[in-house]
């Protein structure tokens, strides 16, 4: 074949030609309308821009440890600045300035923060005062991701240790 590419209907015409088929039912229909050519240049998608995007990245420079918190992609909720940014919005709206908006929502989301703290220690001494199991305080990130790593190595040494014992027993029948 040559360096260059061919459509179908040439190549097939070729092969007609060359008596090593016979005529497809579908060649006539096919000739009669082509099948449209390939772009040569494929136009650069434009990026996608929310009204929230501004937002959300102020937020990221004001808390760059943000970035690294982690979220289930398959989940409904979405990242925390996604949520502040819409937070920020919504007072926007109502008529609060951009920096006010922004101050307002970091005090609540603070506020949210404290709260949080505040039940897990209410329901944490309430266990201790019962007998019962204590509940697991809220991992950091450093430790969901480090969980996470260890969860992989094990599953690694798990499946490299099946193949070596596998290896290692095919061994042990061909030597008898």
């Amino acid at each position: 074949m040559s360096s260059y590419k061919r459509d179908l209907i040439s190549q097939v015409r070729q092969l007609i030609k060359g008596g090593i088929i016979r005529k497809p039912k579908w060649f006539e229909a096919a000739c009669r309308v082509p099948p449209a050519g390939t772009p040569r240049r494929v136009k650069k998608v434009e990026k996608i821009r929310l009204p929230e995007d501004p937002l959300v990245t102020s937020f990221y420079a004001r808390h760059p440890e943000a970035r690294f918190t982690p979220y289930k992609l398959n989940s409904f909720e979405p990242p925390i600045a996604r949520r502040f940014a819409w937070r920020q919005m919504e007072l926007m709206r109502e008529g609060y300035s951009q920096r006010e908006a922004r101050d307002q929502v970091e005090l609540e989301f603070e506020e949210q923060k404290r709260r949080e703290q505040k039940e897990y220690e209410a329901k944490r001494l309430r266990a201790i005062r019962m007998g019962l199991e204590v509940p697991p305080r809220k991992k950091t990130i450093l430790e969901e991701v480090q969980e996470e790593e260890r969860r992989a190595i094990i599953e690694g040494f798990r499946k490299q240790t099946e193949v070596h014992v596998r290896g290692f027993d095919v061994m042990r029948q061909t030597s008898k």
